[in-house]
C-alpha cells in the first residue's frame, strides 16, 4: 500500500460482478474499500494518490495476524469485465504467494468521519 497512514471504510458488495462495475465505473473517495459478501478476508481498498487520478486498488488478505497485500491493480485502466476477472482471481487465492504484510486501518461506518467523507 502506498498509504501508510490512510484509514478505510470497508463496506460489502453481494457479488464479484457488483465489485468490477463499482471499480470500474464509479471515482470513490480515497478512504473506500470493498469486500465481497461471503470472502470477507479480501479486502479492495482504494490506495489512489486522488479521487481524479488512476483508480489504484490494494487488494489486501486478512490474515490471523495482520494483513498481506497481494495484489495491486488499477481498475481505471479495465473494463469491467477484465476487472472481474482479476476480481475472481483474487478471491480464490491465485496472488497469494506473492503477499508482503502490511499495516491497514479500518473502521466501521459508524465511526468513520474524513475530511473526503463530510
Amino acid at each position: 500500500m502506498m498509504h501508510k497512514h490512510r484509514v478505510w471504510c470497508v463496506g460489502a458488495v453481494v457479488s464479484a460482478q457488483e465489485l468490477a462495475d463499482k471499480l470500474t465505473g464509479t471515482t470513490w473517495t480515497l478512504c473506500t474499500g470493498f469486500y465481497v459478501a461471503g470472502h470477507e478476508e479480501y479486502l479492495f481498498l482504494n490506495d489512489a494518490t486522488h479521487e481524479d487520478g488512476a483508480a489504484e486498488i490494494g487488494v489486501v488478505k486478512r490474515m490471523a495476524d495482520g494483513f498481506l497485500q497481494v495484489e495491486s491493480i488499477t481498475f481505471s485502466w479495465l473494463t469491467s469485465s477484465q476487472a472481474l476477472k482479476y476480481i475472481e482471481s483474487a478471491l480464490v487465492g491465485e496472488f497469494d504467494d506473492q503477499g508482503h504484510p502490511v499495516k491497514v486501518f479500518l473502521q466501521s461506518p459508524e465511526d468513520h468521519l474524513c475530511w473526503a467523507c463530510e
